[in-house]
């Protein structure tokens, strides 16, 4: 029978008697309630820095935010501020190092169920007095209801949820590995356990998302692809898409298609606004998704339209990178046709049906595969044409549309190279051309309003000022810009630096946004849901800025000033449904 051994100083043992092995057994039955408590009970360094985290976030982020993603932000800030605390201290108890005592963890913990609820009803109340204050810079109504007070205590709930279940993971973890250990040794148990655990839940929750959320919103989605929006209605024109000399079916458009062909601008309306009485009716043409599933197809399909609808044969061709669903900004359009005074064609293609927030996720490479078929299908038929009847080729888009069309190129010297210009309009911060804009600009100059090469090629605004800026001087007639609001959240998504973006801050952003740990990355990712929700000239919502940027971009000339008004006035009052 195995005896119990006790350890002699010098390593060696001796046996133990019948008592001492009983005491020691009931040594053990105490022992495992105690590591069973231990196992069960939160982490004080977690529930510190969780307690931090909620309370820094109900400081402004670069949009105003309503109760509920408030209570979002506060709740996942909980959550992830938690678990960051809780390794931190697994991992600073595994070194070994000394622990606090028992009796002092127990006068935290009493002080802290004291000051958190406080603290959370406390920053709310402050929170909703700088949302008030953020919404007052930006020209929005200042009132904020005052649910948004309890926002950070419905955060704390939905906290309450997720760790619940993450401990809940966690627990089947370890029985699994407890039950592996009866028939392997008791280390790889645990070890195997863990991955089974990890690789079952995310396999679940991927299924989960990939089979029935997105599913689900694929079908939402394409059925309102094929809906009209009220008042939209085929012009029936030979110089627009779904027309009588067009290759596509009005249905074959979408929704957004048929938005944008119906929106085009008439002869008649430019020159009320330019005066020109010799304006023309411009080009709008648009291949839809179920014209053909190939991409390169639908780009061949888009060059067929412009031959068919006489694009090749107007002094300028525009190539707009559109968004998830379709979408083209119609002031953007419509600002383009009034400075062309008619004399452009608008050519775009669909690659997906779902909204740019979803797009993101899963349609980001087919954004950027679209565009850059398009693109290269009119350069060859461009290039193929006598060099004295070429149009001018311009790029533009906005969102994801801007980063589909700039992924087209390498470099903006590529782009300005290959075309006669580009207006891109609120990139999203993983842009690639975007980004290396950012990395090389001129020492001294803003993240959010960077100077690349003094201004010559390339110019980055927010206003009609900061786009027409005296102290900068264009090297070159294939000129390109950016307009980027230093609000704009999706512009600051995965850019290169949200500190160095807050420093110096720009105009719109209030003074005590800050980028903590932890807290600002929450922030970034739930400011993506409101960048819309804001008035023009702020967040991701640009206004008639793109008139001056389109003067410029044209130009030399520019468009005369009063010009400038007269189309800003005219694309000021454009609905955009979207």
């Amino acid at each position: 029978m195995a005896t119990l051994t006790r350890a002699a100083p010098d390593g060696a043992g001796e046996p133990a008697g019948p008592a001492e092995a009983q005491a020691g057994a009931g040594a053990d039955a105490e022992r495992r309630p105690d590591r069973l408590k231990r196992l069960r009970r939160l982490s004080l360094s977690g529930a510190l820095l969780g307690t931090a985290a909620i309370w820094a976030s109900g400081l402004p982020s670069l949009v105003p935010r309503p109760w509920y993603i408030q209570a979002v932000g506060a709740g996942l800030s909980l959550v992830v501020a938690y678990g960051v605390g809780a390794f931190l201290g697994w991992a600073y108890r595994s070194l070994g190092l000394p622990v606090v005592p028992v009796s002092a963890r127990k006068r935290v913990w009493q002080g802290l169920a004291v000051i958190a609820p406080i603290g959370v009803l406390v920053t709310g109340w402050l929170g909703r007095g700088w949302q008030s204050d953020q919404r007052e810079l930006i020209g929005m109504d200042p009132s904020v209801p005052l649910l948004w007070v309890l926002g950070s205590v419905l955060g704390v709930l939905l906290a309450v949820l997720l760790l619940a279940v993450s401990r809940g993971i966690v627990w089947v973890g370890r029985r699994l590995g407890a039950l592996l250990g009866l028939i392997l040794p008791a280390r790889l148990g645990i070890v195997i356990g863990a991955a089974a655990t990890v690789v079952v839940t995310w396999s679940i929750t991927t299924g989960f998302v990939t089979n029935v959320v997105l599913t689900k919103f694929d079908a939402v989605y394409e059925g309102r692809n094929d809906q009209t929006d009220p008042g939209v209605t085929d012009p029936r024109s030979p110089l627009r898409s779904g027309g009588p000399t067009s290759s596509v079916s009005w249905d074959s458009l979408g929704r957004q298609g048929r938005q944008f062909v119906w929106q085009a601008q008439t002869a008649e309306q430019i020159a009320a606004v330019t005066g020109d009485e010799d304006a023309k009716d411009p080009v709008r043409a648009y291949v839809g998704l179920k014209s053909t599933d190939d991409e390169r197809g639908r780009a061949q399909i888009a060059v067929e339209e412009l031959r068919r609808l006489g694009g090749f044969k107007r002094s300028s061709l525009a190539i707009a990178g559109a968004t998830g669903s379709g979408w083209i900004d119609p002031r953007t359009v419509a600002a383009l046709e009034f400075a062309t005074h008619g004399d452009v064609a608008t050519v775009s293609m669909q690659y997906s049906y779902l909204p740019s927030w979803l797009s993101f996720l899963v349609d980001a490479e087919r954004a950027r595969g679209a565009s850059a078929e398009l693109i290269t299908a009119v350069r060859v038929e461009l290039n193929a044409m006598p060099a004295d009847e070429r149009p001018k080729l311009y790029v533009f888009g906005e969102s994801l549309g801007t980063n589909a069309t700039d992924s087209a190129f390498t470099s903006v010297e590529d782009l300005s190279t290959t075309t006669d210009g580009a207006l891109l309009v609120g990139p999203p911060g993983f842009d690639p051309t975007w980004r290396k804009l950012q990395e090389n600009r001129d020492a001294g100059s803003p993240l959010w309003r960077p100077i690349y090469d003094q201004g010559g090629l390339v110019r980055v605004a927010a206003n009609d000022a900061e786009v027409t800026d005296p102290k900068l001087r264009w090297t070159t007639d294939r000129r390109i810009v950016y307009l980027v609001h230093p609000s704009d959240p999706i512009v600051v998504y995965q850019g290169l630096s949200r500190s160095e973006w807050l420093d110096p801050r720009g105009p719109g952003v209030p003074g005590n946004v800050r980028n903590l740990p932890i807290v600002g990355g929450v922030q970034g990712g739930i400011d993506l849901f409101g960048a819309n929700n804001v008035p023009p000239g702020y967040g991701h919502v640009y206004d008639q800025t793109v008139v001056t940027a389109w003067s410029e971009v044209l130009g030399p000339p520019s468009l005369p000033p009063q010009e400038v008004e007269a189309i800003q006035d005219a694309v000021r009052p454009i609905t955009d449904p979207k």
